[in-house]
């Protein structure tokens, strides 16, 4: 059975409220999924299937392939995992039920010309259980997490003593609060901004307008903005943590690009003090920028985490004819983008808009 993100929420959301608690994450939520619809004719969906009580999901996104002069593709589509985490899960760890959920998923598949799929897995809950053997399964990252239990407000624990001394360290000049504010939202979106023409980032790790008036929309119902001021106070910093039932996510932040000391940590440290507060078990950080141990990121989140986590993502290529003469098209058209990207699954639906 497949269900529309735009269409059919009620009934999305009545499906996944039968999974544990725990399982209940924002990235399987239907917002979040929609949040990640913006460009290519994209659509969320989420294929469900139900024997009594056992439930298998997978939520992605589908998204129509590219035509080329050469190469009319009509209606082929590619699939992939919104961006972050989730893929395949089911509430029951029957491997005769989840290899039953994955035949008929692909049917689906098949019969809707989607020439390939990319699976983000979820690295909290290893959803690579509920995956076909038919996916190649790569090693991404390992992500990182924070156990709100052993956070204490009283002496800045579980953190090590360099990251206590750059919380206190910011504190002294800094306030911190919690907000659902859309003006405190204005001003992360032009700090954000700011941040990536200060990093010359590509168009395509760019944000459009649709895409931050649906994020706020998320915050105000599953999220919150961790927000750090200077006692004069000027905004420095922003963090944005969206919330499943047990689980808030650290999903964007943006600062000042000028050096303040401790900001970051505080900006963290202040999102996991409201976190426990609301009764949420983990504070899940995320990845460094590559699978490297010693990525400027990773080290960051590493010393304000206490567990980790491998991330995988899956590829699965269904019609290899229509995928190779998709992906020689691009490259014809664009030469300079495939010696770059040609190693992506969805490469070719890359323009040159993104080096602009």
């Amino acid at each position: 059975m497949i269900l529309s993100a735009a269409n059919d929420r009620l009934e999305w959301l009545n499906i996944i409220s039968k999974f544990p608690i725990e399982y209940q994450d924002i990235y399987f939520h239907p917002d979040y999924v929609t949040l990640n619809c913006n460009e290519n004719k994209s659509e969320g969906f989420i294929f469900y299937n139900k024997d009594k009580d056992k439930i298998w999901i997978n939520p992605f996104i589908k998204i129509k392939s590219p035509s080329f002069e050469n190469f009319n593709c009509h209606d082929y589509y590619d699939i992939e995992t919104a961006y972050g985490y989730g893929g395949p899960i089911s509430n029951n760890s029957d491997i005769k039920f989840i290899k039953d959920s994955n035949k008929k998923f692909l049917l689906w598949v098949k019969s809707n010309n989607i020439v390939s799929e990319f699976v983000r897995c979820h690295p909290l809950f290893d959803t690579t259980l509920y995956i076909s053997p038919e996916f190649e399964i790569l090693e991404n990252r390992i992500t990182c997490s924070l156990d709100l239990s052993k956070v204490d407000v009283e002496n800045f624990s579980p953190f090590k003593s360099k990251v206590k001394n750059k919380i206190r360290k910011a504190l002294k000049s800094t306030e911190t609060f919690i907000s659902h504010e859309k003006k405190d939202f204005n001003y992360f979106k032009k700090l954000y901004l700011d941040l990536m023409t200060y990093k010359d980032a590509r168009k395509e790790n760019l944000f459009s307008s649709s895409y931050f008036e649906k994020l706020f929309n998320l915050i105000v119902g599953n999220g919150f903005m961790s927000v750090v001021k200077k006692k004069n106070l000027e905004t420095i910093a922003i963090g944005i943590f969206l919330n499943g039932k047990k689980t808030c996510h650290y999903h964007l932040s943006a600062s000042k690009h000028y050096d303040y000391p401790g900001v970051n940590n505080l900006m963290i440290y202040n999102a996991a003090m409201h976190a426990k507060k609301k009764n949420f078990k983990i504070l899940h950080l995320g990845g460094g920028n590559i699978n490297n141990k010693e990525d400027r990121l990773f080290k960051f989140k590493n010393s304000m985490s206490t567990h980790n986590h491998n991330y995988y993502v899956g590829k699965r290529i269904n019609n290899p004819e229509v995928y190779k003469q998709l992906k020689n098209s691009w490259k014809k058209k664009y030469p300079i983008l495939y010696k770059k990207y040609s190693d992506r699954l969805h490469c070719y639906h890359l323009a040159t808009e993104i080096l602009d």
